[in-house]
């Protein structure tokens, strides 16, 4: 079994080199679908005597070892994409179960491409840093302090309400709170999902046609990348919003109590 698990511009540009050493009956396992999906734009196209199958976790690299470790495994979906062999299915089953998985879904490329690329540039992380950065700028702009609009925008979210959303659901979430926080919520979702499902039909339709994976192709390709990259990143980190949460983490009594 041949495991592709480079980064989706190293799969590019390492093709070549892995198709020359595919040999008939072998596997060919992706943990994500943008190579093969994107073919056009990539290159990616195993010859017709392999097997072609997907383990995709839905989570990150550190959490599927975390929970590998741990025992408790992650969710991940699963596709054969070419069945050459026929026991290509047996075989991605068989690995699924192998790096860990909770629960095992079944999807195809296409599907899984076109979901994790929008999740992630969504509700993942996208869109909630987005909103995470609109909120505080806002209050920050009307005189609350960095920790006060910090704490209402980010760290109550994580440390108390998304735990509790994720063990038990948003239903349960606004059944549970005080009748201020319900009543606002829910009509205040409605608003959001408004402002935000003609940016998410747009995003979808750029992820399908190819609009994104050719972003990612070009500047991940580049020879400055990393350093371009790098610029970016520390916007994030330097910016006083994220310097408030630094200072609110180092703040939280399980920190405080090792001190």
């Amino acid at each position: 079994m041949i495991q592709y698990l480079l980064s989706d511009a190293g799969q590019k540009e390492q093709w070549p080199l892995v198709k020359k050493h595919l040999k008939k009956g072998q596997a060919l396992f992706f943990s994500h679908g943008f190579s093969i999906v994107f073919k056009d734009q990539t290159g990616v196209i195993p010859p017709p005597d392999v097997d072609v199958i997907l383990v995709a976790p839905k989570g990150s690299g550190r959490t599927v070892r975390t929970n590998y470790l741990a025992g408790s495994g992650i969710n991940a979906s699963y596709a054969v994409y070419q069945d050459a062999t026929g026991r290509a299915k047996e075989r991605v089953l068989a690995l699924g179960i192998a790096i860990g998985s909770g629960y095992l879904f079944p999807t195809t490329f296409e599907r899984e491409v076109h979901s994790d690329l929008t999740g992630e540039r969504g509700v993942l992380m996208g869109a909630i840093a987005g909103l995470m950065k609109a909120q505080y700028d806002t209050l920050r702009a009307m005189g609350h302090s960095p920790s006060e609009a910090f704490n209402e925008t980010v760290e109550e979210a994580t440390q108390s309400l998304y735990p509790l959303v994720g063990n038990h659901g948003m239903d349960w979430m606004f059944g549970a709170c005080s009748t201020t926080a319900q009543r606002g919520a829910l009509d205040w979702a409605k608003r959001f999902e408004a402002a935000t499902k003609p940016l998410f039909e747009l995003l979808y339709r750029d992820v399908k046609e190819g609009v994104e994976t050719r972003r990612v192709l070009d500047t991940c390709s580049s020879r400055d990348y990393r350093e371009k990259l790098q610029i970016e990143l520390d916007e994030w980190k330097n910016s006083e919003m994220w310097q408030a949460g630094a200072v609110v983490r180092s703040l939280r009594p399980e920190n405080t109590t090792k001190k």
